[in-house]
Parts: structure tokens; C-alpha cells; sequence
């Protein structure tokens, strides 16, 4: 007999110069290849500045799903590219509590305040010097 399965949704779109990425059900062990996927779009899309990862939704996350949280902060570190969390509550504020990475994640209330905050840098040229895209829709990933 085994327990529930894990679900979740990974949207994302484009923001300008940045990305937002919505997580909604759990980020664990068995879904986090999908958080994953959806964030390797966002690294690969010209002229980002930001990455806002909306956790509004999010259900529950394990020690998995902090590991990937902490690895897409690295990156967006090393790639000069702001990651900022939304809608923090719940489980994954109380993981973050308890770990010591409350602080160490730029969090803010709404996706509508992370992005004026990511506009409030200025906009970004891509890597052939013109104006980074301004609106297109990812595709969404689902699954367990």
C-alpha cells in the first residue's frame, strides 16, 4: 500500500525582462524535475534580469524542494539574474524559517510587486544587444 502521490502545476511566462514561474500542488522529490524544466526555459530566454517564482500555491515542499529553491538562487547569482520569491506562506515559510534562509530569499507579497521591483532595475539588452521580449506564454508542466 503507498500513500498519496504527489502533484504539481509549473506555469510560466514572460514578464519584460523577467520570468515568473508559478509552482501549485507540492515541490518534492517527485515533482521537482518539472520545477526544474520550467526554470531551465527561464535561463535560457535572452535578456533576463529577474526569475520571480510565485509559491502562492504551493502546497507543501521537502528537503528536495528546498535543495532546488537554493540552486535556482546560485544560478541566478552567477548568471547576475535576481531571484525573487512570491507569496510566500505557509510550509514553505516555516522551512525557511527554521533552515535560516528566510533572509538569504528576496520575497515579496504578490507577483505585482516583485515585478515592479525587477522593472525598477531597468531593462536589459539580450545577448544580440536589442530589447529583451515582452510577453510570451511558456508552456505548462504537469504532472507527479
Amino acid at each position: 500500500m503507498s500513500g498519496p502521490r504527489s502533484t504539481a502545476r509549473i506555469t510560466s511566462a514572460v514578464h519584460g525582462a523577467a520570468v515568473v514561474v508559478r509552482v501549485e500542488g507540492d515541490l518534492d522529490t517527485g515533482t521537482v524535475h518539472l520545477f526544474h524544466d520550467g526554470l531551465r526555459r527561464a535561463w535560457e530566454s535572452p535578456g533576463v534580469r529577474a526569475v520571480v517564482i510565485d509559491v502562492s500555491a504551493l502546497v507543501f515542499c521537502d528537503s528536495r524542494g528546498l535543495s532546488e529553491l537554493i540552486t535556482v538562487l546560485q544560478r541566478g547569482q552567477a548568471l547576475d539574474v535576481r531571484v525573487m520569491l512570491s507569496g510566500v506562506q505557509g510550509v514553505l515559510r516555516r522551512v525557511l524559517t527554521i533552515t535560516g534562509l528566510r533572509n538569504v530569499f528576496e520575497q515579496y507579497e504578490t507577483v505585482s510587486e516583485a515585478l515592479e521591483k525587477a522593472a525598477a532595475a531597468g531593462p536589459r539588452r539580450d545577448r544580440d544587444g536589442g530589447e529583451p521580449d515582452s510577453g510570451g506564454l511558456y508552456e505548462t508542466a504537469e504532472g507527479r
